[in-house]
């Protein structure tokens, strides 16, 4: 295996299929509720592509995030390498490079529309997700934006309301930094959406500030999953580098000091959000020939993935710092990829998993539960774990509670002055006890039933 990620969704669809991962819709399908729908049933094993989407030209393709062993079809390795790979990319990034002028349009730009030509609702396939969703969203696209010298990439909800506008939900991060210094100057700031993207840079664009605090590029973790540098070329209408690699590029501006109604959508807590938002106006959008679009339902597991899966690297660096023995980091499903993780250790001292847990509690504030098992469990393997709580664990000896911590906002247990306590389960066997021997049927592994 050559451990290289795919260069572009293309590539991408074309590694899935040969791997019996990507399943084929023929017939039409509706943006409004009913491709959401499809992704749900086909479950997580499979990226979906849909290839006949009701009122548009372009296939839609979804679940291309929705497992491991999906995504690490996709990156080019095998499913439990992925936290070393990731954590690997996160520390020797390769930077991007901009298209030479000499290498003539990119295919990004073979198809163009600009100013009134520009009708989002006409020209792509914009989905409706849930029932009481105010209308169609893109929540898929990766919004780049730049500010002196700094690049960002992440993702921000898009309720799509007219021709050339949407609105824009931007949370207190790292894209807000460079909108409150847009919004100073009561200048417009231009950024870049980028839809139709493979697994190397949706899962950079979900990376959180731990990893990847303010100013650092993270094309560079692209660029690292590829073995080669991101190409960028200059937009048409925006002086931001657009990845050439995408299948559709919308450029514009988020308007300065601009906050209009959005919502009702539901999150991915599956809550109903709305509010006063911000406003995004579109100045150019640009696709390949026959692009192919990238839905993303909030509250799936591709969705959760995106956002969670990096993280495993970011909790697998800081514990490594403290305890070298770590083995591997699950941040679980039903946690949300974000709250709960299970860390795997070959403990040598009896202080080790107490370490891990702090370590990982700084690693990654977002973490409410931490557990630690020797390193023979299987950390993604639910039944293994909750039998080693249930056989090692003690709680006399073994609990580990925090009090008030700063919370994330999405959890809507929080006290009221936004902080959280959090537990850490040093599920490991004292030192010196012998190792179980587990209980084999010798040749069960040969039997084949009629």
């Amino acid at each position: 295996m050559t451990e290289r990620a795919a260069i572009g969704l293309r590539e991408e669809l074309e590694r899935l299929e040969a791997a019996g991962r990507l399943l084929r819709i023929p017939h039409e399908v509706s943006p409004r509720f009913e491709v959401c729908a499809y992704a749900a049933e086909s479950g997580p094993e499979r990226a979906v592509l849909f290839e006949r989407v009701a009122g548009s030209d372009h296939p839609v393709v979804m679940n291309n995030t929705a497992s491991r062993e999906v995504i690490a079809a996709s990156l080019g390795i095998a499913p439990e390498r992925m936290a070393e790979r990731y954590l690997e990319a996160l520390v020797r990034p390769i930077a991007p490079l901009v298209r030479p002028a000499s290498a003539g349009p990119a295919a990004i730009h073979e198809v163009t529309y600009t100013g009134d030509e520009i009708d989002l609702l006409a020209q792509l396939p914009v989905l409706t997700h849930h029932e009481h969703d105010a209308g169609p969203y893109l929540t898929s696209g990766v919004v780049i934006g730049e500010h002196e010298g700094a690049r960002n990439l992440s993702y921000h909800r898009m309720q799509v309301r007219g021709p050339r506008e949407t609105g824009m939900v931007v949370v207190q991060r790292h894209l807000h930094r460079m909108l409150d210094a847009a919004d100073a100057e009561n200048r417009p700031l231009p950024v870049v959406v980028a839809l139709g993207l493979d697994a190397g840079m949706l899962l950079a664009a979900g990376t959180s500030g731990s990893a990847a605090p303010y100013g650092f590029d993270e094309l560079g973790i692209v660029g690292a999953l590829r073995n080669t540098p991101v190409e960028l070329v200059p937009g048409l209408t925006v002086p931001i580098g657009v990845p050439s690699c995408a299948e559709i590029v919308i450029e514009g501006h988020i308007l300065p000091n601009t906050l209009e109604p959005e919502g009702p959508f539901a999150e991915f807590d599956g809550n109903y959000e709305s509010g006063r938002e911000r406003v995004f106006r579109a100045t150019a959008l640009t696709m390949r020939r026959g692009a192919i679009s990238h839905g993303l339902a909030t509250g799936s597991t591709s969705q959760l993935n995106i956002m969670g899966l990096p993280n495993e690297a970011v909790i697998l660096r800081a514990v490594r710092a403290v305890v070298p023995s770590v083995d591997r980091v699950h941040v679980t499903l039903g946690g949300l990829r974000k709250f709960h993780a299970i860390v795997s250790i070959d403990k040598r001292i009896e202080g080790d998993p107490a370490d891990a847990i702090v370590a990982a509690f700084a690693g990654h504030r977002d973490l409410k539960q931490v557990t630690v098992v020797d390193h023979d469990v299987d950390v993604f393997d639910a039944f293994a774990v909750e039998r080693a709580v249930a056989t090692e664990f003690q709680a006399h000896r073994g609990l580990h509670l925090f009090h008030r911590g700063r919370g994330n906002p999405v959890d809507r247990s929080l006290a009221e002055d936004g902080t959280t306590s959090r537990i850490g389960i040093d599920a490991t066997r004292p030192l010196g006890l012998a190792v179980r021997v587990p209980a084999v049927v010798p040749g069960r592994d040969r039997v084949r039933l009629p």
